[in-house]
């Protein structure tokens, strides 16, 4: 009668859902067991096995039961699953009362043998999973907690549900455990996740330094010499910060991984971050005793004289890159670079517009009506430059290649552009402006004459041989007039355009 009543609690157990079962009292459970005979089934055990009939009791055989049994129950609910709870603590090797030291220490035993980079037999990634998952749970407290209460189904619900429970990838707690050197042993090589792993070794820093070149070294190029400060590796400990012969020391608030895993509790789930050990910088050893000379930094602050080469054709605003002339890396790394921004200093006679140079000169207006040569100031010197006679004011003359040569390209180089301002003085002398208003009149003179000049009439015949030589006279004598009146007429026309000039400016 107890092998029944066992039986009866265990097909109870399989046939009704647990949150059910549990709440109903024994009374309960055996009145669903063994119903009245005036309902509408009955069930009865024989030898171990439970028949549904139909108000009446039936006996079978142990065989015919059980497949009934299994129709019935198929049949009433469906469908029934049954998968075996993962056992994290056979998972590591462990019993359930090992302490963190063991379980870290299997861990660590078992991550090392069924890496994928070093175990290549077909199902060493899934055992490698199942292990970081494992030491995942049983490694924190509150985790492990909830595991061995309720099991992984504990787990997965505290963390969002069956199948993503575990938060942190398996590869990055590796890494997290033993370091970024992948644990140091043998069979790890830079393939694999390895190779995807940040490097610790960090460059130094970039320096800027700004410099103010000369109107013409910008132009056609210098060699610049300066001071400069920056960090260079200890030369007595190599950059490692530690005395010679010293020996390093695991990190405490690490254990020597470089890198610490926090975990916390939101309203999603546990979450697991990964990040570098604030006490040791990810190197997951500290220096027992410093050096002396860099006083545990690996770095020193030197002043070094640095040359710098200046191309031609260079800007405001150019930056030329000088490399490993930054502050050392930490550590041994290596050095940054150093970017020198550049300055050009401006002159006011000359003015710059890619590689053409523009100037502004002055000329008299006599210069400019008759033409002259003048002195100008280009970035090769004092050059002359011809004025044509009867310059514009605004007119630009352009003196050919006497540019900024084009950066990189030296061989192509720029004009050097003019534009011609003609000065007009406000104030002239009592003398000079008699000159002028001459000038003008004659100017005005052609105009007149052409007018009021008399017909020449032509002699007779009869008087012609008497008058020979007289008209010759007069004729040479006419000759002499009218060159005389050209020369005036040019005079009268410059100093017109000058007068008027004055009236229009003045």
């Amino acid at each position: 009668m107890a092998a029944a009543a066992a039986a009866a609690a265990t097909m109870v157990s399989l046939c009704f859902p647990s949150s059910s079962s549990s709440s109903l009292s024994p009374q309960k459970q055996s009145t669903l067991l063994f119903p009245p005979l005036g309902s509408s089934s009955s069930c009865l055990f024989t030898g171990g096995s439970l028949i549904w009939g139909s108000k009446k009791f039936l006996q079978v055989s142990l065989s015919s039961a059980a497949q009934l049994d299994k129709k019935m129950c198929a049949r009433r609910f469906r469908r029934a699953v049954v998968v075996a709870a993962a056992d994290y603590y056979s998972t590591l090797g462990v019993p359930k009362s090992a302490n963190t030291k063991e379980i870290k220490a299997a861990y660590r035993k078992l991550a090392r043998q069924f890496h994928p980079d070093v175990n290549k037999e077909p199902g060493a990634t899934d055992k490698f999973k199942e292990i970081s998952a494992a030491y995942e749970v049983l490694s924190d407290d509150k985790k492990r907690a909830l595991y061995d209460q309720y099991g992984e189904a504990g787990v997965k619900s505290t963390v969002g549900g069956p199948g993503g429970y575990t938060a942190t990838n398996p590869f990055d707690l590796f890494e997290a455990f033993f370091g970024s050197n992948m644990g140091g042993f043998a069979g790890m090589d830079g393939s694999g996740f390895g190779a995807s792993r940040r490097s610790s070794v960090s460059k130094g820093e970039d320096i800027r330094y700004d410099m103010t070149l000369e109107f013409t070294a910008a132009i056609f190029g210098d060699e610049k010499e300066f001071e400069l400060s920056h960090l260079e590796t200890c030369d007595v400990c190599a950059g490692t910060g530690a005395k010679v012969g010293s020996k390093m020391r695991i990190c405490s608030t690490c254990g020597g991984r470089g890198q610490v895993m926090r975990t916390e509790q939101t309203p999603f789930g546990m979450f697991s971050q990964v990040s570098v050990c604030p006490s040791c910088g990810g190197d997951g050893e500290m220096i027992s005793e410093s050096c002396r000379k860099c006083s545990g930094a690996g770095r020193i602050r030197v002043k070094k004289d640095i040359k710098v080469k200046i191309p031609p054709g260079v800007s405001k605003g150019s930056i030329l890159r000088v490399s490993g002339e930054g502050d050392a890396g930490p550590k041994g790394a290596p050095a940054g670079d150093l970017y020198v921004y550049l300055d050009i200093e401006e002159i006011p006679e000359i003015q710059r517009d890619g590689i053409n140079l523009y100037s502004v000169i002055s000329v008299s207006y006599l210069d400019a009506i008759l033409g002259t040569v003048t002195k100008v100031k280009t970035v090769e010197g004092m050059t002359d430059l011809q004025i044509p006679p009867g310059t514009q004011p605004g007119d630009v003359l352009v003196l050919a290649r006497k540019g900024t040569p084009k950066l990189n390209r030296p061989s192509i180089r720029g004009d050097h552009l003019f534009t011609i301002k003609v000065a007009i003085p406000k104030r002239v002398s009592t003398e000079e402006r008699e000159l002028l208003e001459e000038l003008s009149s004659l100017g005005k003179v052609p105009a007149n004459r052409s007018k009021t000049r008399p017909k020449v009439q032509q002699p007779d015949e009869s008087t012609e041989s008497e008058k020979g030589p007289l008209s010759e006279n007069k004729d040479e004598s006419e000759d002499g007039e009218d060159l005389l009146k050209k020369l005036k007429d040019l005079a009268g026309t410059v100093a017109n355009g000058a007068l008027k000039w004055f009236k229009d400016n003045l």
